[in-house]
């Protein structure tokens, strides 16, 4: 299923998250605690996830690309359901996990 995986966050969520060194959001305006994983998606998906979650809201989002086996090597599961990761824990804000913080131009 690939290496890499995307989730769409909101800027301000993520600088927020840094201090922490924890991100916990599931996706828009949910807590990981609350759906139990956090949203991600594939490269070939992120426009879609963008346009559908995200289309009508004009905050400045991210595309946090993770490393899955990075993620998974400190401890945090990724599970695919019908085709979609679901990140099943906290998701850690380390350089090793996280591979790249794109903004998206819509």
């Amino acid at each position: 299923m690939g290496n890499h995986i995307h989730h769409i966050a909101i800027q301000d969520d993520w600088e927020m998250s840094r201090g922490f060194g924890e991100y916990v959001v599931s996706t828009r305006g949910m807590h990981l605690d609350d759906v139990g994983f956090i949203h991600a998606t594939t490269a070939d998906r992120v426009s879609v996830v963008v346009a559908r979650r995200f289309g009508d809201l004009r905050l400045p989002l991210l595309d946090i690309e993770i490393d899955v086996e990075a993620l998974e090597a400190q401890g945090v599961r990724v599970e695919w359901v019908d085709g979609a990761p679901r990140i099943l824990g906290e998701l850690p804000m380390s350089t090793e996990v996280i591979a790249a913080e794109s903004p998206i131009v819509r």
